[in-house]
């Protein structure tokens, strides 16, 4: 195995998810308890067993069959990284269709070198025009370019952050948050905004569909109030896990929610925000679930996500600083619906793991 899944392989054996400690002490075993807000979520889900136990079972069943189980693992786990960055693209307007993403995506997760520019007579080429053209966007040889490295310089982020998050098993700095921005961001072209530096200028949040003129807005917190309120998210979240670690209590649905609303309520980047909030959370559910949420690719769920998001901001404005940091409650809508897209993740996870005990007891 070469790329993301060969370091990743080398984790597997002590236990997938991986929940090394953070501060360098013997792993925690967790035991995964989900807040009261989203018990009845988990049981409208109708899984075939409890998240708890599915997450327990996975991580034993990877615990006894070792490296060896880890390529089915992967190959899962490959396709839903991919679906993350063509879903969380698509909410943005960016990258390609899901056949280029695919293609690029898994060049990237195997180590392989690619381009960002084609040239016009590449077969592709005519593909990326027609995409361009579709989602209402300038089709041009620049337009081509950049929506290449929408989709490169994404699953390219998301492998830095997966690689220190979970294979170096480093907590979330905010360094780390600039970096992870600097290679999303990276060469992107816009001046407005400084790739791996907080924004120093006024944003708002404007949304609209493909095609439409009319579009939500709302403003963001302050430039001069970004700095403080980050470096409050990566200490609240830090201080988060480090109480999980000690009680071994962990709830990774709300932990992911709370920290990709917060996110997403500081907006401390000129431009991609939503991807990174997105980066955030599924890494932190990757680390403490052993799978990924998806959403943004299928039906209404753009318009659901973003929706929940304006939700949460109302909220948000009522509550910052005037209610504890724990205590806020923008995040809860949010929760449920990261658990209800995490069905798949769950059931593949579950499937994986029956699936080797069969094969075991027939042996």
């Amino acid at each position: 195995m070469r790329g993301l899944s060969g370091r990743l392989a080398g984790t597997f054996s002590s236990g997938w998810p991986s929940w090394r400690s953070v501060r360098g002490g013997a792993a925690p075993n967790f035991t995964i308890r989900l807040a009261a807000s989203l018990e009845k979520e988990a049981l409208k889900l109708n899984l075939p067993a409890d998240p708890a136990m599915i997450i327990a079972d996975a991580r034993k069943t990877s615990q006894q069959q070792g490296v060896s189980a880890f390529p089915q693992v992967w190959e899962a786990l490959e396709q839903s990284l991919i679906t993350l960055v063509y879903g969380s693209n698509l909410i943005e307007t960016a990258g390609s269709n899901l056949r280029i993403t695919v293609k690029l995506c898994r060049a990237i997760f195997r180590g392989e070198q690619v381009e960002d520019i084609i040239d016009e007579h590449d077969p592709e080429y005519k593909e990326h025009i027609e995409v361009l053209m579709s989602t209402y966007r300038k089709g041009d040889h620049a337009g081509v370019a950049q929506s290449r490295k929408e989709v490169i310089q994404h699953a390219k982020a998301l492998s830095f952050i997966i690689d220190h998050v979970i294979l170096n098993n480093e907590p979330i700095s905010e360094a780390l948050i600039l970096e992870t921005h600097r290679i999303l961001y990276g060469s992107m072209g816009d001046d407005e905004v400084t790739p791996g530096r907080y924004r120093e200028h006024e944003v708002a949040v404007s949304y609209s569909k493909p095609g439409e003129t009319k579009r939500k807005v709302s403003r963001c917190l302050r430039a001069s109030a970004v700095p403080k309120y980050m470096k409050d998210l990566v200490e609240n979240l830090n201080q988060e896990i480090t109480e999980a670690e000690q009680t071994e209590n962990m709830d990774p649905y709300t932990l992911a929610a709370r920290y990709h609303h917060q996110f997403v309520m500081v907006h401390p980047f000129g431009d991609g925000n939503g991807r990174m909030s997105r980066i955030i959370m599924n890494v932190l559910l990757l680390k403490y679930a052993g799978h990924i949420t998806l959403f943004g690719s299928e039906g209404t769920e753009k318009d659901d996500y973003l929706n929940i998001v304006g939700r949460g901001r109302k909220v948000f404005e009522q509550e910052d600083m005037e209610v504890e940091f724990l205590e806020q409650t923008g995040h809860y809508e949010f929760a449920r619906f990261v658990l209800a897209k995490s069905r798949s993740g769950l059931e593949q996870m579950l499937t994986w793991a029956r699936r080797e005990r069969n094969a075991n007891v027939s042996k």
